[in-house]
């Protein structure tokens, strides 16, 4: 790794550390070779928390395939639980202000909102996704039917954080203040997939992209939007997947979803001249190694979650 590199993979995992020191919480270090581990033990609540949050902080060190796999498969040992979030140096880079908001609402650093202050109301999809660029890890993604939580009630309250500003909705993270008619998350779903089962048509369809405001929790929201996706369509069937770097799953548990068959790690080349990241895909040939400014980065895989309305 070039000495210019290796600098600013310091320098990301620094950023990160002050973040949570600006905000008062307490925090210990592991490194190893593969990431570096920060067990959070006094939760932005003020609390110390039984079980430490822990934040993996990845570099993309990787200069080819074999070391990105390695890489993943020492990692992921540590992912896929309730109190973990892998933060990856491209997702930083790429887009700090949002990782900034979620790294902090994962210590309990955020602002509360309840669905019952909401209104779901149909987008369209360019609504949607610029949305989605702004809240959402991957952005927006080619979809069927786009739905928008607008709130009604200001009733926002900032939970946690040493350091919160007066008042009940601005932020604790450098979020613009939430007015009501803002809207505080979004969704999309896929067009039906349709088969034969037991002499019945069923429709399938994928939920396939959700969030809010990268600081903002809303209670009840994804099951609000469910209710207002299965009034309007109708559906027999519904499935998405939680990615592990960020989510075990449990929120889909919690609406009734069952867990299915898991998806594989996906590898990607990262250009760090722009922290885009690009998938390699099975059939498609390497890139070629060491290219510069390229490095590697396989993902841990995500859960997939089915919801049986028939």
């Amino acid at each position: 790794m070039t000495g210019n590199l290796l600098a600013i993979t310091v320098q990301f995992q620094e950023e990160i550390k002050q973040l949570l020191e600006r905000h008062g919480l307490q925090f210990s270090s592991e490194e190893t070779e593969a990431c570096s581990i920060l067990s959070v033990e006094k939760a932005g609540d003020g609390s110390i928390v039984s079980t430490p949050v822990r934040i993996i902080l990845i570099p993309l060190t990787a200069t080819d395939p074999d070391a990105a796999r390695r890489q993943s498969i020492a990692v992921s040992q540590m992912t896929g639980s309730p109190d973990t979030i892998a933060v990856t140096e491209d997702r930083w880079r790429k887009a700090t202000e949002m990782m900034s908001g979620r790294i902090l609402a994962h210590t309990r650093i955020f602002r509360s909102v309840y669905a019952r202050d909401c209104e779901v109301r149909k987008i369209n999809r360019s609504e949607a996704d610029r949305f989605l660029e702004k809240a959402h890890s991957y952005g927006g993604a080619k979809c069927r039917y786009c739905y928008g939580v607008f709130l009604k009630r200001n009733r926002v309250k900032n939970v946690g954080g040493e350091n919160i500003p007066a008042g009940d909705s601005p932020s604790v993270s450098g979020f613009t203040e939430i007015r009501p008619g803002a809207m505080v998350a979004a969704a999309e779903f896929s067009n039906s997939r349709r088969w034969i089962k037991d002499g019945r048509e069923v429709r399938s369809y994928e939920w396939i992209r959700y969030a809010s405001m990268p600081d903002v929790r809303i209670t009840g929201g994804m099951g609000k939007v469910l209710s207002r996706f299965i009034d309007d369509v109708r559906p027999d069937d519904i499935m998405s997947y939680a990615d592990i770097e960020w989510s075990a799953g449990q929120a889909y548990s919690q609406l009734g979803f069952v867990r299915e068959e898991d998806k594989g790690p996906v590898l990607f080349t990262v250009d760090t001249d722009t922290w885009t990241r690009v998938p390699i895909r099975d059939a498609a040939p390497e890139p070629e190694k060491d290219m510069g400014n390229i490095r590697y980065f396989q993902n841990f895989g995500s859960r997939k979650y089915r919801l049986k309305l028939y």
